[in-house]
């Protein structure tokens, strides 16, 4: 299933447009620190953070679904916009692994492992562990940590690198290694990790449910973690890291219990997000195809089993029967952005690219500002051999989204289409500079400046880009 969908990250989209009220104000007074960053403190974390990225993209595998992606920097946002982060430009990086596990890099950087996304129930335990990770964020407990034990945290960031990068390995010997960095982490962290894990907690419970989220989620969600742990003899990964105790369990019931508007548990965008995972994953969850039409026989409005059948039947290569049913969904739902998305990829599957794109491009008519649809509409129109149109929507995202490399990375296949030269190489040097591939950036960029030759502005542009990337990469040499 995995090859037909576009390996695409995009930002945020009108999926989740409008912003939650609070739902419940605490009873009692937060004991939690607020730190006051220092410019000087958010320019290293920005620098650190950005760094550790590309060597993350440059060692592991990611997943680049632009409805998995979208969805995560949607629910970030929101949660976000409820916290003490004031970050514009949050990273989400989604790691195909099935362990349960996430993580937050001071300056903006979060990743989730697709196993978390697989293991929460419900939207609101997703949520519970983005916030606490926000709350990481904002406390800058990463960094306090490091500095409270006089080690620096480029190195940190390189161990949980590693730990990433080995637990990605599907050997048992990657495996193992990648549990003992991550317990290496662990313990590293452990003189702070308990006030730091309550402080995560109490900002994170907030935040949630400012958002609209069931506080109760929290709670919940640890007890299963730590029954895992318990009963089963499986250590999550979350648990490393994360270590959770019977007093961090009863101090988040008593907590939640505190609020009295329980806000929401689950959306059917998490419930469509789970099905769009288990599709590119190629796992049917133990349900056949006869077994989803038997759930559609009993209930037709089941949205999440016919979007599972769609991509079921896209799987077996029955495209026809799988237009059947997201035809269907868009009869009802016209303006689902990934219902339409879907209908592109059974489109470009059955190699009809103009179909996809004459979809997208309506869609596009009532939603000109979704970056999804953006995105897929640009790369159907280059594989209708239509480059200059592809264009139309890539550049303008090349200012918005920087450091997209898969915005860079549609550039460069639309400018090969149009055998624009000095256009491969300038998307080319910014992608490989996000991959961590600096030196083969600065040769690209050496390149464009030749081929601009007396285009004056366009060569200034090239050479400080040079100047830019040369003063990064000396600044973390040192």
């Amino acid at each position: 299933m995995g090859r037909y969908l576009f390996n695409l990250v995009l930002l945020l989209t009108t999926l989740l447009t409008e912003s939650p009220k609070a739902y419940a104000t605490e009873t009692t007074a937060e004991t939690v620190p607020h730190f006051e960053n220092s410019h000087a403190d958010d320019v290293a974390d920005h620098q650190l953070s950005r760094q550790f990225l590309r060597q993350l993209r440059s060692t592991t595998p990611l997943r680049y679904d632009p409805i998995l992606i979208n969805y995560l920097e949607n629910l970030s946002y929101r949660l976000a916009f409820h916290s003490a982060v004031n970050m514009p430009d949050l990273q989400l990086i989604l790691i195909p692994d099935r362990r349960i596990n996430a993580f937050a890099v001071a300056g903006g950087v979060i990743g989730v492992n697709e196993g978390l996304l697989l293991y929460a129930e419900n939207e609101s335990e997703l949520a519970a562990v983005l916030a606490h990770e926000l709350g990481h964020i904002s406390q800058r407990h990463y960094a306090r940590s490091q500095e409270n034990s006089g080690k620096s945290t480029a190195l940190y960031l390189g161990a949980l690198l590693a730990s990433i990068a080995i637990a990605s390995v599907n050997t048992d010997a990657g495996f193992a290694l990648g549990m003992s960095a991550q317990a290496a982490l662990a313990q590293d962290q452990l003189a702070h990790s308990r006030q730091h894990e309550r402080e995560a907690d109490r900002i994170g419970m907030k935040t949630l449910v400012s958002a609209g989220f069931n506080p109760e989620a929290v709670p919940i969600f640890f007890s299963k973690m730590e029954k895992q742990a318990r009963y089963v003899g499986l250590m999550p990964d979350f648990l490393l890291t994360h270590p959770i105790t019977q007093e961090r369990i009863a101090d988040s019931t008593l907590r939640a219990r505190q609020y009295t508007e329980k806000g929401s548990d689950n959306s059917l965008e998490y419930q469509l997000i789970r099905v769009r995972l288990l599709a590119i994953m190629n796992q049917k969850d133990g349900q056949q195809i006869s077994a989803l039409r038997q759930q559609l026989d009993d209930n037709p409005e089941n949205q999440p089993a016919r979007l599972s059948l769609t991509f079921a039947l896209l799987d077996k290569g029955d495209y026809e029967a799988a237009r059947t049913e997201i035809t269907q969904l868009l009869a009802k739902y016209p303006q689902r952005i990934d219902y339409i998305i879907a209908s592109a990829d059974i489109d470009i599957a059955d190699n009809k690219p103009a179909q996809a794109l004459k979809t997208l491009q309506e869609a596009l008519l009532l939603n000109p500002d979704n970056v999804s649809l953006g995105l897929y509409a640009a790369r159907a129109a280059t594989l209708n051999q239509q480059g200059k149109l592809s264009l139309m929507w890539l550049e303008p995202l090349s200012h918005t989204r920087p450091e997209d490399p898969i915005v860079w990375q549609a550039l460069i296949e639309a400018y090969q289409q149009l055998k624009d030269g000095l256009g491969i190489l300038r998307a080319r040097a910014e992608y490989a500079f996000l991959l961590g591939q600096g030196e083969k950036a600065l040769k690209d960029l050496e390149q464009a400046s030749v081929l601009a030759k007396t285009n004056y502005p366009l060569l200034a542009k090239i050479e400080q880009r040079r100047a830019d990337i040369q003063e990064i990469m000396a600044i973390e040499k040192n």
